[in-house]
């Protein structure tokens, strides 16, 4: 089983979010405001582009998917989509 990061060491790393299953943000955390409380950039879907700084809790985060470089969240996404297109 893999160790779960300290904290601090989410700070850097990429992500995705989902409601009900379903992808729902992209994004990257991109500094810990206070104990358990980090600020993600979001970044949208069509472009990639940055958009808005939220700040998420550590329970709000349990479903997603952390990845530790641009690379392997980009790949993953791709993955996901071609996945999806393949079911359809």
């Amino acid at each position: 089983m893999k160790k779960l990061p300290k904290p601090h060491d989410f700070v850097g790393k990429f992500l995705f979010s989902f409601k009900n299953h379903e992808l729902q943000w992209q994004g990257q955390i991109v500094g810990k405001v206070s104990e358990g409380v980090f600020l993600v950039q979001l970044h949208e879907w069509t472009k990639g582009q940055s958009s808005d700084q939220v700040l998420f809790s550590v329970p709000d985060m349990m479903s997603w998917k952390f990845f530790d470089t641009a690379d392997d969240w980009r790949s993953a996404l791709n993955e996901s989509i071609k996945a999806t297109v393949a079911v359809r």
